[in-house]
């Protein structure tokens, strides 16, 4: 099995992430992540190693990299989402186009 884990740096993704290579030792993990504000890539230092991981530094609205990784991946698992309701307020549109036009 190979899971594509859109947003995985954030805390409950990379929680996640961790959960699924310590429970199913044969996935693969596929992180797509734009390290935003709520992504950190130090949440998964104690897996940075893990051959069955794999981390792609990219933003789930660029329609030239993420239909190559969904075409590798047997099921999404969506964590990227601007989540933020003081951010959604002062600027709107990006909450729709990662939210809407990205999922």
């Amino acid at each position: 099995m190979k899971i594509l884990v859109t947003g995985g740096a954030g805390f409950i993704g990379s929680c996640f992430i961790r959960h699924i290579l310590n429970t199913y030792p044969d996935y693969k993990v596929i992180n797509l992540d734009a390290l935003t504000y709520a992504g950190n890539i130090e949440n998964l230092n104690d897996v940075k190693d893990n051959k069955n991981y794999t981390f792609i530094h990219g933003n789930i609205c660029d329609r030239k990299l993420v239909p190559d990784i969904v075409s590798e991946a047997d099921c999404i698992i969506n964590f990227a989402a601007e989540s933020h309701v003081d951010r959604s307020i002062t600027g709107p549109e990006i909450f729709i186009e990662t939210n809407v036009s990205g999922t």
